[in-house]
């Protein structure tokens, strides 16, 4: 009796692992209590009470509790078994069928690339936190007048408006003021020009940053007598000392004079950047050194335009809009109180961040929506290839249904198949998005803050394994979806499972359509850029854009009287102009396309004038408009002795001329500084049209006046010999007669033409590569169809071929339905592109957002791409042997 009960309970023992085995513990508890049911009811019809009936049937199941205790502490790991499983098995697939595999990793790679170096450059531009504390409630202050037709955010308050302001407001915890420069720094007997900055006391404590090594600067340090002292910036400490901790021991000669270093700044921290402002020196692409701006007593009661800039932070719980209303409060009562020349000066307070991030968003915001569609079309060519793999593994999956592999198992497992795809697309990703990191300082983005800094950082790496999963999911779903759905019954019945085949063939048609229908919206988008930027650079400058320019530092001649700073000047100028290979060389204020301008108060005789119109104004020497080859319309040129005789000769624009000389001759028109008319000046010339401000806007009314003064220092030189060589000439040239001359920005007006189209260039460039990476995605997914579709309708295609079909029947047979898929993915692209573009508006230039021709040449290009990607396929068909399709099961 005891054997043959050890006997059962070991039998019930083996039982129990199995069921545990092929069950899960829902399953097994359900087993268990029938058993236990059924004991219990033989134990009361042996006359046992219920009971203990149950409690005889427990003893002799009682190994099943220990067993089933010891299944649910182990169930929490067989999930780990069950993906390791699969992952191996996955594994080995793959490695089966390398063709798919690296296909459809490339294909995933690709869009996963483009959107992990788009986010890399927004994160760098948007999302990244700036080197300052809490630069969300940093502001700027600017004080635009509305007589003044330039933009508000040139004019900033005046030092006098600026500590008044800073004393009485509540809206702001902290204020600052500063200046930008140009340096010159001498180290080891050369001299170079270096960005500055001139910065009161707040400064510093305004940003919210503290210094890596020393202290910033200090009231003290403000004082007139005392400001010879420095902050340096990380960099010039890396370039200059090596890091050496010593650095607050030494001195740097600027401008001609000692400074002692008392701070350096951490890395990151060269503020103002270029960037930063709309309307900053164009000569300073950072900040490298920080001294006092020092002040005195009457500069700082001083009310008039100043070039400084003015930052402010709010107070904790202070609205924009509530500093805004203080502000204009303020400026309305300082223009009642202390009335000046212009009056009616405004009051604007601008966010820090979004003044020099704002223009840049729309682009950003822009690739973003690129590369989401290149991300999408990669993901549905993703599918479009496991839709086909999966009808191809059509038999091994009825077979592992057939053999007892639950609905669960088999969608588990082509999904581990595709995430394992999407890892693999996301390693090819990364090393593409790093390749696009290293090309991108050759792609001249423009003046675009922070670009420099994109990495590839956490956040980054991130997104792009986040991306990579859920593209590899979403790719995965449709034939997970369909293996779910399959009929065991109906593939016993069938060997191929025609009827899942064609339910296949149809859902990949509607990813082509759609993906066609993306690729169209991308093509017309990258279409209109591409035709802005061919008339962006295609505008009339007005200059040569051979000529050569550069910046002049010189000499400190601070001390000498003004005749013998002309005097040293011209001797300069002429110099330079004696050099063999020189045509033509003349200084200018301000030059073209240098985002910097002179602006006046002007009055013209016979003319309607109205108070505090200003114009353009730009200091030239005589031989400027020959540098720069800009032809005489009508008049005369300056002469040697314009700049120091009593007429006070200017020279004015076409533009100028059809303003304000309308219907009348401009030559021998008076223009007067302002109503009073006390200093006239006499036109003597009127000279063609430049595009100073812009490539994109239309020139404005500009005026020219000779002078030979020193502090005009960007030079315009026309020579025979090339740029770099003439560039060279001029700097050996002047380094033997003064060494203190320093050189910067020596580049072509076509540089200059470069750089101010540079970022309408760069959007231009990566759309129209998203718009390619699209298209040629596109194309593939649709070859693979187009082959998927012959493979499966051989036996169809040889029946037609035995039936009396020609070859080129067949050849029609394959294009027309691709010419269909393509056709009806044009048309729903062109509408989805019709109500896109118009988000466009912002980024063209001389082209609607429907333009005609764009619609045709994309039209005609993805039909003539598509009907070639599907040439193959066709021909391939048309060469199937009958005979042998016939004989094929």
């Amino acid at each position: 009796m005891t054997t043959t009960r050890a006997r059962i309970r070991a039998f019930w023992h083996r039982l129990s692992a199995t069921l545990l085995r092929a069950k899960g513990a829902r399953e097994f508890d359900a087993e268990l209590e029938a058993h236990v049911a059924m004991d219990t009811e033989a134990g009361i019809k042996a006359g046992l009470y219920a009971g203990e009936a149950r409690r005889r049937a427990l003893l002799h199941l009682g190994g099943a509790e220990q067993t089933r205790q010891a299944y649910r502490e182990r169930r929490g790991f067989l999930w780990i078994e069950n993906f390791w499983q699969d992952l191996r098995y996955g594994v080995r697939t793959l490695h089966r069928a390398p063709g798919f595999t690296v296909t459809a990793v490339l294909t995933l790679g690709l869009g996963i690339g483009a959107c992990t170096a788009i986010f890399s450059l927004v994160n760098a531009v948007l999302i990244r936190s700036l080197p300052y504390g809490d630069p969300q409630r940093l502001v700027y202050l600017f004080t635009p007048n509305p007589n003044w037709k330039v933009p508000p955010e040139v004019i900033c308050p005046g030092y006098g408006d600026f500590y008044e302001i800073k004393r009485e407001s509540k809206s702001f915890a902290d204020m600052t003021a500063y200046e930008q420069a140009l340096f010159k720094l001498t180290t080891q007997g050369s001299t170079q020009p270096i960005g500055a900055a001139r910065v009161d006391e707040s400064f510093f404590s305004t940003l919210q940053s503290t210094p890596e090594l020393g202290r910033t600067i200090n009231a003290d340090d403000n004082q007139p007598s005392h400001s010879h002292v420095a902050v340096i910036s990380h960099s010039l400490w890396k370039s200059m000392f090596g890091t050496n901790p010593d650095v607050l021991k030494r001195t740097l000669e600027i401008n001609g004079a000692s400074y002692q270093v008392i701070g350096v700044m951490p890395r990151g921290f060269e503020y103002p950047f270029n960037s930063d402002l709309p309307y900053g020196n164009p000569h300073i692409l950072s900040t490298r050194i920080w001294v006092p701006l020092a002040l005195t007593s009457k500069e700082k009661a001083d009310r008039g335009i100043d070039d400084n800039v003015v930052v402010a932070r709010l107070r904790a719980g202070v609205s924009l809009e509530r500093a805004q209303s203080e502000f204009g409060t303020m400026m309305a009562r300082f223009d009642r109180l202390y009335p000046t020349q212009f009056g009616d000066w405004g009051a604007l307070v601008k966010s820090f961040t979004g003044l020099s991030i704002g223009p840049v968003r729309p682009l950003m915001n822009l690739l973003l929506g690129a590369v989401a569609l290149v991300l999408l079309i990669s993901c549905g060519n993703a599918a479009n290839l496991l839709l086909a793999r999966a009808a191809e593994r059509a038999r091994e999956l009825g077979v592992r249904a057939a053999l007892g592999a639950g609905r669960n198992r088999m969608v588990r497992q082509l999904l581990t198949e595709s995430m394992l795809i999407g890892i693999g697309g996301c390693g090819v990703g990364m090393i593409l998005a790093l390749l696009f990191l290293r090309l991108l300082p050759h792609l001249d983005p423009g003046n675009i803050p922070r670009l420099n800094e994109a990495s590839l950082d956490g956040r980054v790496l991130l997104v792009a394994i986040l991306a990579s999963l859920l593209t590899s999911m979403i790719a995965g779903l449709s034939p997970a979806a369909s293996a779910s759905r399959m009929q065991l019954t109906d593939f016993l019945k069938s060997n191929n499972a025609p009827g899942r085949a064609a339910g296949h063939s149809r859902l990949q048609s509607a990813l082509i359509v759609a993906q066609t229908a993306m690729v169209v919206m991308l093509l017309a988008g990258a279409g209109l850029l591409m035709r802005s930027y061919i008339n962006v650079i295609s505008v009339d400058t007005g200059f040569s854009q051979s000529t050569l320019t550069m910046n002049l530092s010189l000499g400190n001649d601070d001390g000498q009287p003004q005749t013998s700073r002309t005097a040293y000047f011209r001797g300069l100028i002429a110099k330079i102009s004696n050099l063999p290979g020189v045509i033509a060389a003349g200084p200018v204020s301000d030059l073209p396309l240098a985002k910097s301008e002179s602006l006046g108060t002007f009055w013209v005789d016979g003319f309607a004038n109205q108070k505090d119109q200003v114009v353009e104004s730009r200091s030239i020497t005589p031989k400027y408009f020959d540098a720069m080859q800009i032809p005489l319309l009508a008049g005369r040129y300056f002469t040697e002795s314009d700049d120091t005789g009593p007429a006070h000769p200017v020279i004015i624009n076409e533009q100028f001329a059809r303003t304000y000389f309308a219907n009348r001759d401009p030559i021998g028109g008076q223009i007067s500084g302002d109503e009073t008319r006390v200093q006239r000046s006499t036109v003597i010339g009127v000279v063609a049209d430049v595009r100073h401000t812009s490539l994109e806007e239309d020139p404005q009314p500009q005026i020219y006046a000779p002078t030979y003064d020193p502090r005009e220092r960007s030079l315009a030189v026309r020579s025979s010999l090339q740029p770099s060589a003439m560039a060279n000439e001029i700097r050996l040239a002047l380094k033997t007669s003064d060494p203190d001359v320093a050189f910067s920005d020596i580049q072509t007006m076509g540089d200059l033409v470069s750089i101010a189209s540079a970022r309408r260039r760069f959007q231009t460039s990566l759309l129209t590569a998203f718009a390619v990476i699209a298209l040629f995605l596109a194309l593939v997914g649709l070859y693979g169809l187009m082959a998927f579709s012959v493979n499966r309708r051989t036996r169809e295609v040889g029946i037609r071929m035995a039936l009396g079909a020609e070859r080129v029947d067949v050849l029609l047979l394959i294009l027309r339905n691709a010419a269909f898929l393509v056709g009806a993915g044009l048309v729903t692209g062109l509408a989805g592109a019709w109500a896109s573009t118009r988000l466009l508006k912002s980024f063209l230039f001389g082209v609607s957002d429907h333009d005609p021709l764009t619609v045709i040449s994309i039209s005609l290009l993805l039909l003539v791409c598509g009907l070639i990607a599907a040439l193959f396929p066709a021909r391939r068909a048309a060469s199937i042997d009958p005979m042998q399709a016939l004989r094929t099961e």
